[in-house]
């Protein structure tokens, strides 16, 4: 399992998380404060925004991608 902390603030970068999950095929839950909505969904996520401390758990990777998705995620890093 993958953990990583991000700020999520705008419908903008909610949509670049879905980018990330879609193009590497990855399945995972952003979790803050009780919160847990899935990577993928946008619309369920927006109500809960902004999200300043949340963290992000992938647990359907493959490994030699786990290089790209940090890097990929990196942009949205708290």
């Amino acid at each position: 399992m993958l953990n990583y902390s991000v700020k999520i603030n705008s419908v903008k970068d909610l949509m670049e998380l879905k980018k990330i999950a879609d193009r590497y095929g990855i399945r995972g839950k952003i979790n803050q404060n009780g919160f847990h909505g899935d990577l993928r969904s946008v619309f369920s996520n927006l109500i809960y925004l902004p999200l300043d401390e949340a963290n992000i758990e992938i647990d359907d990777y493959y490994e030699s991608q786990v290089d790209y998705i940090t890097e990929a995620i990196g942009k949205l890093s708290a």
